[in-house]
């Protein structure tokens, strides 16, 4: 009996020592795993995973950001949305992330909306009394094709890690860029809803991501303290000389300029294009604007002038690899030529050509002509360039930045539709020019539409193997290590 027993307790000892080893291993695997999880990502796109720059954005914030998410699980950007935040929150302890239903949750979803102040749709990050909200047409890139055939528009990209993490990267500056677009020259209206305004730049930059006015330069001998840039979008009169000193006084001292100088044909015909004053001001900084109209047959739209053209040949710079990468086409519509001066003294400038036409391009210099163009001996040879990013280290370190393209239309309401080759363009040239450089870097992320269909037989077959199947193989194998045991 007393070896029974002795057998007893040595048999209940070993099971309660591997009950309490079990439950320790268990323990130690749930601490680390939950200290050093790792996540994976399957999707050929990598659409669930954080490129190095935002990675690097959310492991050095200093404070807390909130995402407060506004949207519905039947919503097709929910899954997206949730998959790329848990990322987020997974990266730092200072990302705290909600959901809030607003159908479900009316109530909860009112006081929130009216706490941010939104309005629709979309996701709030907000740091402190701070906030940037992106509504949820801006998370999707959608693909119109099916509908001529009477098919939904579908999702075809995702912008959640660009946008995200330039809300973070806004929240952390603690202030917004201030934007000032000049006027008194004829140049092209922030308040024109019409197709050849530019009230669509205001809804790009978001109304609580920078900080946007009109400046009437005209006689001014000063760029306003404290802006950010300066935006000279189409003039169609020429600039003053003390206008044409405060820029270039300010460009020397670290500032930034966005300069859109379109062809302007003169009153009397085949007098060129009329002056802005610019041809001679940019010179100055290593920049030659052609006095020419852009053609390229081979890059011209059918039912267009052969002044319309579209472009994809792309210089390396921060402001076009994503659409090199991409090989999105970027539309101009009567463009002059804007190339290096190679005349004057660019010491110390860094000069970039951001797009070109293609060799059988050229620069058309008989404006008298334009109904029927041939290129003459006398005409800019192409491969000939659209527009440059000028870069040069001034006062205190701070690097001067200056972006000028031979058109403005490319940035007017009817060619920066949403998604467009053309708003990315101009999205990034403003990015680079106020320093946000970690947005230029985070393409949308193609989409995945990947589904398991079953038919209702199919089903059926599924539903028996769990529920009956999978339990029989477990009892038999249980079983099977009783009938052991026993012998």
């Amino acid at each position: 009996m007393a070896n029974v027993n002795r057998r007893w307790l040595v048999r209940t000892g070993t099971l309660s020592a591997g009950v309490l080893l079990i439950a320790a291993l268990l323990v130690i695997v749930n601490y680390f795993g939950d200290k050093y999880h790792k996540r994976f990502d399957w999707t050929s796109s990598r659409l669930y995973t954080l490129s190095e720059k935002s990675e690097n954005v959310v492991r050095g914030l200093k404070k807390d950001v909130d995402f407060i998410v506004f949207l519905q699980p039947a919503d097709e950007l929910f899954e997206p949305v949730r998959e790329l935040l848990s990322q987020y929150d997974a990266a730092s302890q200072r990302v705290k992330v909600r959901y809030v239903d607003p159908q479900r949750d009316r109530m909860e979803a009112e006081r929130l909306i009216q706490q941010y102040q939104i309005s629709g749709y979309g996701v709030v990050v907000a740091s402190g009394k701070d906030k940037r909200v992106i509504p949820s047409n801006d998370l999707a890139e959608m693909d119109f094709s099916g509908m001529q055939m009477g098919q939904a528009p579908t999702l075809s990209g995702f912008k959640g890690e660009q946008l995200f993490t330039g809300a973070i990267l806004q929240l952390g500056e603690g202030k917004k860029p201030k934007l000032i677009f000049t006027t008194g020259h004829g140049e092209r209206s922030l308040d024109d809803q019409g197709p050849e305004g530019l009230a669509g730049i205001q809804q790009l930059l978001g109304a609580d991501n920078f900080d946007v006015e009109e400046w009437s330069a005209l006689g001014k001998t000063a760029v306003p303290p404290g802006t950010d840039l300066v935006v000279i979008a189409g003039p169609r009169s020429p600039f003053l000389q003390p206008e044409l000193s405060a820029l270039a006084g300010y460009l020397n001292g670290g500032g930034r300029v966005l300069a859109l100088i379109e062809p302007t044909l003169g009153q009397t015909e085949g007098t060129g294009l009329t002056p802005t004053g610019f041809e001679s001001w940019l010179a100055q900084f290593g920049v030659k604007l052609g006095n020419d109209i852009v053609i390229d047959p081979p890059k011209t739209i059918q039912g267009f002038t052969a002044a319309t053209l579209y472009t994809e040949d792309y210089g390396d710079h921060p402001v076009t690899n994503a659409l090199s990468q991409a090989k999105l086409p970027v539309l101009f519509s009567v463009a002059r030529s804007v190339g290096r001066n190679t005349s004057a003294d660019a010491a110390g400038f860094t000069i970039t050509e951001l797009a070109r036409t293609t060799g059988e391009g050229w620069g058309e210099t008989n404006l008298s002509a334009l109904a029927e163009v041939e290129r003459g001996d006398t005409d800019v040879a192409g491969p000939v360039s659209l527009g440059v990013a000028v870069e040069a280290e001034k006062t205190q370190g701070r690097k001067m930045r200056l972006v000028v393209f031979g058109d403005s239309d490319f940035a007017t309401n009817q060619l920066i539709q949403a998604n467009s080759p053309n708003q990315i363009l101009l999205s990034n040239a403003l990015n680079w020019l106020v320093a946000r450089e970690a947005l230029l870097a985070i393409p949308p992320r193609k989409t995945e539409q990947v589904r398991l269909n079953l038919t209702q037989e199919q089903g059926y077959t599924v539903y028996a193997i769990a529920l009956l199947l999978l339990p029989l193989l477990a009892a038999g194998a249980g079983i099977v290590v009783w009938s052991r045991r026993r012998r």
